[in-house]
Order: C-alpha cells, then structure tokens, then sequence
C-alpha cells in the first residue's frame, strides 16, 4: 500500500504572508504624510534651533508660560526709534521633492500694540526670502495661519515690521509646524499580482 506524501505548494499562504505584509505596509505609508522638521517649533525649549536677527535696542524673549499654550516666542520694538524689522529664523526640512506635492506650514500668532499707532506694526513672514504672509493690526487673542510652499528644504523667518516714531509693538509666534504632503503613486497591478499568486 502506498502512502501518499504531501508536499507544500511554494506559493501557498504561509510562503506569502511575509510579502504581503510588507506590501501592505508600503502602500499603508506611500499615502502619509511626510515627516517635516521644524525644530522646537512650540518653543518649549527657549530658542533651541532658532536664531534672533534685528536691532541692538529690540528685545526678543522665549517665556515658559503664556503660549499657546506654554512656550512661545516674542519680538518688541521699542517706543522711540527709527522703525525697521526684526525677525526669529529657522531652516528646517519639510518632507522631500520627491516623495510629495506640497508643504503645508503653519503657524499661531499674537500681534499687540504696547504704545502704537494703529495698522504701525505688522507681522511677515519670508519664505526662503520672498514675502509670503503679512498680518496687520491688532489680533489680541491667539490665531493661526497656513499656506503653501513646494516640498524640501526651506529657510521661515517670522518677523515684526514696525513704521518710525513711536510704535512700541509686540509679536508673539507658536507653534510652527510644516508637513509634506501627497502620496507616491502605487503601481495599481500590485494588488491584482498579488492575489493571483494564490490562486
């Protein structure tokens, strides 16, 4: 009497498994966000990461508490002077050109006047150098703005423009964020080949 052996088919479940889940997983993070890098953007640790440029007779300060919330950043000008711009910068890569469309950043912020004439001060924001968000007048509560820049590497510079005479403003900057977004495309046979390996 003959005893029949079973053999294990090479493209049986078990054989497979690994593979798909592997393919899961890549389709899974194809259409993620990408990881954007805007260090210390809550400013929970002071001005790690970021660098202060403006005039000698302007404050800039990174307080513990009153964010939004906790830490937070701040540029004044002072009440007599000539005016001019000061500004906290930062490179920070957001995703990469090739992995995504586009770069969302984002960012909360406060303008107050402390002794000014109305619409004297005004937030910008630049964007690898070109201009790309101004805010004017006073926004006494917390707010937010967004927009749009391409994946990759960029220089944001939040800055406080203040007119000459005597405007005394402070603006205060939370919680900037950027992330890439878009999805690499899928090879759409994938799942059809994949399937028919256990047919």
């Amino acid at each position: 009497m003959k005893t029949k052996t079973r053999t294990r088919s090479p493209r049986s479940l078990e054989t497979w498994l690994p593979l798909l889940a592997l393919t899961t997983l890549a389709v899974v993070l194809a259409s993620v966000p990408a990881r954007a890098d805007v260090l210390n953007g809550d400013f929970e640790n002071g001005d790690v990461d970021w660098n202060y440029n403006g005039p000698a007779d302007w404050s800039n300060g990174y307080p513990p508490a009153g964010g939004n919330p906790d830490g937070y950043a701040f540029i004044s000008s002072p009440f007599q002077g000539p005016g001019g711009i000061a500004c906290i910068i930062q490179t920070f890569t957001c995703g990469d050109p090739d992995d995504g469309t586009e770069c969302t950043i984002g960012f909360d912020y406060r303008l107050t006047p402390v002794d000014a004439t109305p619409n004297s001060g005004r937030i910008k924001v630049f964007i690898d150098g070109v201009e790309s968000v101004v805010v004017e007048g006073e926004t006494p509560d917390w707010e937010s703005v967004t927009y749009v820049v391409p994946c990759g590497v960029h220089v944001i510079e939040l800055c406080l423009e203040v007119d000459p005479e005597n405007n005394s403003w402070r603006a205060c900057f939370d919680n900037v964020r950027a992330v890439c977004t878009g999805s690499v495309p899928t090879d759409a046979s994938t799942w059809t080949n994949l399937k028919g390996l256990f047919r």
